[in-house]
């Protein structure tokens, strides 16, 4: 009886530091909610919650591997939860910029929730920035097939099909997603329409990209001569003078 008298407690102590976790955060006591937060670790050894919020607040003071660190204890308390491993893999890509370990922490989260789309999305543009096209584009295809795609997802397969030998592909997927991403465009304000149009005139260079290495150069020309980015005249200039450039500048980039 005493011993679940003395569990209680502590559960109870645990939830009341987590209480003052948030409420010190709030007032910007980073360090006393580190503490706090901590403390309710301690309390309370198989919970992750306090494990989850000390690794915020260490981002917060930007200890980012103390942070990851945290996140990998909290996995050791609940090892089948996948948002934990997703929370890992973030981190290690934004601030730590370790896409291996990122890679490896999505793949975890998706072997677990193999449904985690925004899982599935992150590890294929992280696969993109390490170069590995062929295996991006195996997660975007699944996505695909199972019509879990977005209209990002879209554009960044068709660009992969482009450098990947399967031009026709790409400019369809491409067009796709260009096509989506104009719905609802009038919808839109401020920034967000801005940024919505930005993108749209990236989708048109990039549909002149897979003309081009299909070699439809007039098809491309007269979408490069009509576009209003900024890169437009240089690139008119070198599909005039050196179409084969082009085509091996376009194949041999890199997807951003």
């Amino acid at each position: 009886m005493g011993a679940l008298v003395f569990l209680a407690t502590s559960l109870s102590l645990s939830d009341y530091y987590l209480d003052e976790e948030t409420r010190l955060l709030a007032a910007g006591d980073l360090q006393g909610a580190l503490e706090a937060a901590q403390m309710a670790g301690r309390l309370d050894p198989f919970d992750p919650e306090p494990l989850e919020g000390e690794s915020f607040v260490l981002q917060q003071q930007g200890r980012y591997e103390d942070a990851a660190n945290s996140l990998r204890n909290a996995i050791e308390r609940d090892p089948h939860n996948y948002v934990l491993y997703l929370m890992l893999a973030n981190l290690q890509l934004s601030q730590l910029d370790d896409l291996d370990a990122a890679v490896e922490s999505y793949r975890d989260a998706l072997r677990l929730n193999p449904n985690a789309t925004a899982a599935s999305n992150a590890l294929a543009q992280t696969l993109m920035r390490k170069g590995d096209l062929g295996a991006a584009k195996e997660v975007y295809e699944k996505l695909e097939e199972e019509k879990r795609i977005s209209f990002l997802g879209l554009y960044d397969l068709g660009r992969i099909y482009v450098r990947t030998g399967e031009p026709g592909k790409g400019l369809k997927d491409i067009r796709r997603a260009k096509q989506e991403a104009e719905t609802g465009l009038n919808k839109l304000e401020g920034p967000f329409k801005a940024q919505r149009q930005e993108l749209i005139v990236s989708m048109e260079l990039a549909i002149a990209d897979a003309l081009v290495v299909q070699g439809r150069y007039a098809e491309a020309r007269e979408i490069i001569a009509g576009s209003s980015s900024e890169q437009a005249p240089a690139l008119l200039q070198l599909l005039n003078s050196n179409p084969e450039a082009y085509r091996e500048a376009v194949v041999s980039s890199e997807i951003y």
